[in-house]
């Protein structure tokens, strides 16, 4: 995965506004199969950004966000016709943002093609994702905790 700058603000002693980290993001872990996920955020309960920083990231990729929170991550989907949707339902509202190439929203019956710039908002459907392209498709995500649908 290409490299992603993050930049994060907090308050120096005095309260004055300050970043506390510019760095590129090392949260570049490998996932199910050839995929990578970029984590760059999450935060369980709601946030406190009176805390001092302290990087949120642990060494462990979970798909839903903690209990109360969000995640903030961008996902790497390798170019892999071959490859069988893995149909999963997490408890979350999901945005989905296509920054780079083609990937395939994938629901139990049907799916959409999606192309660069286009946006699902994913509400806890049982869904997957299928890069049937010939280049790899990065798609950012943010997951915020939601009752779980009991269907």
């Amino acid at each position: 995965m290409r490299t992603f700058r993050r930049l994060v603000t907090g308050h120096d002693d005095q309260g004055r506004a300050v970043f506390v980290e510019d760095a590129p993001c090392p949260h570049a872990l490998p996932t199910k199969g050839d995929v990578i996920t970029l984590e760059l955020w999450q935060h369980s309960g709601p946030p406190d950004n009176a805390q001092a920083y302290e990087d949120p990231i642990g060494p462990v990729v979970s798909i839903p966000p903690p209990a109360g929170g969000s995640v903030f991550r961008i996902v790497e989907f390798p170019a892999d016709p071959s490859v069988v949707p893995y149909l999963h339902r997490t408890a979350s509202l999901d945005y989905c943002v296509v920054l780079e190439g083609e990937i395939h929203a994938v629901l139990d019956d049907e799916e959409r093609l999606l192309r660069t710039g286009d946006i699902v908002i994913q509400r806890g459907t049982n869904h997957s994702w299928a890069n049937r392209s010939g280049r790899p498709c990065l798609v950012l995500f943010v997951l915020i905790d939601a009752p779980p649908i009991n269907m």
